[in-house]
């Protein structure tokens, strides 16, 4: 009374197709989670000078070099000079960073990630 040709369980194939699938979505968590992380510290720095009392009515040259040490302590050395824009709005000075990331995944494959991130600094 038993079936012949009855499977109990994936084929060898079907595991390393699965390994395959599931190894590419880890590469690719793994290489992309820092360059989230760093948007979060890059937003976090942001939010942290908007709400910094020193920063009363600074000139455009002292938030550049507050970023600056700021990014520099959490050691972000992606941002540049160019990705930060400084806009004058009612009531403060708006900081707008707008980058990208560009993360090597494997072979010639790449991923970009644009990340906009904003804060206002109140006078």
């Amino acid at each position: 009374m038993s079936r012949l040709g009855h499977q109990g369980g994936m084929a060898l194939i079907s595991w390393l197709v699965t390994l395959c699938v599931v190894g590419t979505l880890v590469l690719m968590v793994i290489r992309l989670a820092p360059v989230y992380i760093e948007a979060y510290e890059i937003g976090s720095i942001l939010q942290s000078m908007a709400s910094d009392s020193q920063l009363g009515n600074p000139t455009r040259r002292e938030v550049w070099e507050t970023f600056k040490k700021r990014l520099d302590i959490n050691d972000i050395k992606y941002i540049v000079r160019s990705d930060l824009a400084m806009n004058e709005v009612a009531g403060g000075l708006q900081l707008i960073v707008a980058y990208q990331a560009r993360v090597h995944l494997l072979g010639n494959l790449d991923a970009v990630a644009s990340f906009r991130k904003e804060a206002v600094i109140r006078k």
